[in-house]
């Protein structure tokens, strides 16, 4: 099987991250299949990338959140060869818990748990026919801390390092490598941007463009790497969190979330923040 008759399947591809993994993964010469959700002129963005770097693309428009959503990527999927995974879609932002919408609740464990864990067991099949494979799993700084203000995002993510390590464990042997990144604060657009620097100059410090990321942790997934902590101040942050205790850790990152919540009127819900 010829190189040029496979494809990354790219989640989340609209937009943010996924947008620039997009890029990176077509600058590498990879075919891709583009989902995201309406509304993110996925098509123009897939015929952009064809003219510039001649590669083929596929553009499936899909809802997470909707039951057939899955059925519907399977059926665009079933007659193509998949070599890479990049599970990219995900859903963030800071709220108190008891202020939550619980439909938005439902939300981030269908997209970041759920929809990630059964596309990847779609394709499964998929990638262990070939001869070397690639998933990356984005997964968050956040995964490294229980977080107030958050609560059900760090724990999603959590749960998608977890999945990420065993899966890797599980199908090394195959020739299927697992990388899973994790990036501290995006700057996916000024007002996220904005947003998270209310958390303090030290998350300031850290933030990191959909570029930047995309460039690392393509590279490190085709070095066959099996986690990535992006930049400087992520690795010090991430040191931090391994060797104090969560008594220390737990207040401390959770105030810089509140901090942020206190920059806008707290009694209306936060935009989606990107963090994925």
């Amino acid at each position: 099987m010829k190189p040029k008759d496979t494809y990354a399947v790219v989640t989340g591809a609209g937009k943010g991250l996924g947008k620039s993994l997009s890029v990176e993964l077509a600058r590498r010469n990879k075919n891709l299949v583009l989902l995201a959700k309406e509304g993110e002129d996925l098509f123009g963005f897939g015929a952009f990338l064809t003219k510039k770097y001649g590669v083929k693309i596929h553009c499936v428009e899909v809802d997470f959140l909707q039951e057939e959503s899955l059925a519907t990527v399977a059926d665009k999927l079933k007659n193509l060869n998949v070599n890479i995974l990049v599970n990219n879609a995900g859903i963030g932002g800071s709220m108190f818990f008891d202020q939550t919408d619980i439909q938005r609740i439902d939300s981030i464990l269908q997209v970041n748990i759920r929809m990630l864990v059964m596309l990847t067991r779609l394709l499964i099949s998929k990638l262990k026919n070939q001869t070397s494979s690639y998933i990356l799993n984005v997964a968050s700084m956040a995964s490294c801390c229980p977080i107030a203000y958050k609560s059900v995002y760090p724990a999603s993510k959590a749960f998608v390092y977890s999945f990420s390590k065993s899966l890797a464990e599980e199908l090394k042997c195959f020739g299927v490598h697992v990388c899973v990144l994790l990036p501290g604060p995006i700057k996916t657009n000024s007002e996220v941007s904005h947003r998270i620097e209310k958390q303090g100059w030290w998350v300031k410090a850290g933030l990191q463009t959909p570029t930047q990321l995309a460039q690392i942790g393509i590279d490190a997934l085709f070095r066959h790497k099996s986690v990535v902590i992006p930049g400087l101040i992520t690795k010090i942050n991430w040191l931090l969190l391994k060797i104090l205790p969560k008594s220390i850790c737990i207040p401390m990152v959770s105030q810089a979330v509140k901090n942020e919540i206190s920059a806008v009127d707290s009694a209306v819900p936060l935009k989606e923040l990107k963090f994925t």
